[in-house]
């Protein structure tokens, strides 16, 4: 029988040991990128690592330059990589095609590019509608529009996660046991390649973030309320008006005293999560009114002064 195991992980350095480990055990290696047309060659060594992350524009540098090290090294012990992330290629490919002065209602319809250009701009819409609302005073309307963007956001991850799934089933070997990488969020896309895949495959699923918390010895998850809203509305679940405010609020004060730099140099271990649980724990006492006096005492100060204003309160 042939093995699969979906790691889930967030993109932090903290994680790479973590996840090299099971690396390690598999023939393939699947990526949660789109396909770059150098990747091969940055694996082989032509192309420095640096210089291709210039390139990208990665949204965690130091996380993709350590994941890039580690995955030249398994490259050249003949592990195969590849990249597999449809939905954003998809993307790129759209924004390419408006960039070359072409109008939205010119992408073919019924197609995957007008799917995802739709998740998109929907996405997209309701997030400028929370940026608008958040800068105001009308607490109910910013609570309003960040659950219509968590609604949003979750139709466009089902999207993105069906598209996976279905390039994953397209280029599984039999022959060799395979390694997917997954964020944290992505729980459905184990769920519909569990559902696909033919029944010489076992899968496996493994958390690093369950990992690490059961090695701080601390307990919960590292999912923020937003994330657990997000997830209800993937899982197809009816929210109550009670329940979403409560977790919109919440993300209000969470977003605020989170640190979302990455941490490389520290004497802590596991630097991020630790401070993900903090903050988690901080905002889950909070009610919805507890949120709306403290939004705005902080909205205006940066993440360590706004952290501290949260702990007084709290006492």
């Amino acid at each position: 029988m042939n093995n699969i195991t979906v790691c889930y992980s967030t993109h932090r350095p903290e994680t790479l040991d973590l996840t090299g480990r099971l690396m390690q055990d598999h023939d393939v290696i699947v990526l949660e990128e789109p396909y770059h047309v150098d990747f091969t060659e940055v694996l082989s060594g032509n192309i420095e690592i640096k210089n291709h992350l210039l390139e990208l524009d990665a949204g965690y540098p130091e996380f993709t330059l350590g994941q890039y090290q580690m995955l030249r090294q398994f490259s050249q012990a003949g592990k195969q990589i590849v990249q597999i992330e449809p939905y954003l290629e998809h993307l790129l490919k759209v924004q390419y095609f408006l960039a070359e002065d072409h109008r939205p209602e010119e992408i073919e319809p019924n197609t995957k590019d007008s799917a995802v250009y739709s998740a998109e701009h929907e996405a997209t819409g309701r997030l400028i509608d929370y940026y608008n609302a958040v800068r105001g005073d009308n607490f109910s309307q910013i609570l309003s529009t960040m659950n219509n963007f968590a609604k949003a956001d979750a139709a466009r991850f089902i999207l993105r996660d069906s598209l996976r799934v279905n390039r994953v089933l397209q280029v599984l070997d039999p022959n060799k046991d395979t390694y997917i990488e997954a964020g944290s969020i992505h729980l459905l896309f184990s769920k519909l390649l569990r559902q696909r895949l033919p029944k010489r495959w076992h899968l496996q699923v493994h958390s690093v973030d369950r990992e690490i918390v059961k090695k701080m010895n601390q307990t919960g998850s590292l999912y923020s309320p937003g994330d657990e809203l997000t997830l209800s509305y993937i899982w197809g679940q009816k929210v109550n008006k009670r329940k979403w405010q409560l977790k919109c609020a919440q993300t209000l004060i969470y977003s605020k005293i989170i640190n979302k730099e990455e941490t490389l140099t520290t004497d802590e271990v596991f630097p991020h999560a630790r401070n993900e649980i903090e903050s988690i724990s901080a905002v889950q006492i909070l009610s919805i009114e507890d949120c709306k006096t403290l939004f705005q005492k902080i909205r205006k100060l940066k993440i360590k002064e706004s952290m501290i204003l949260v702990k007084k309160y709290l006492k």
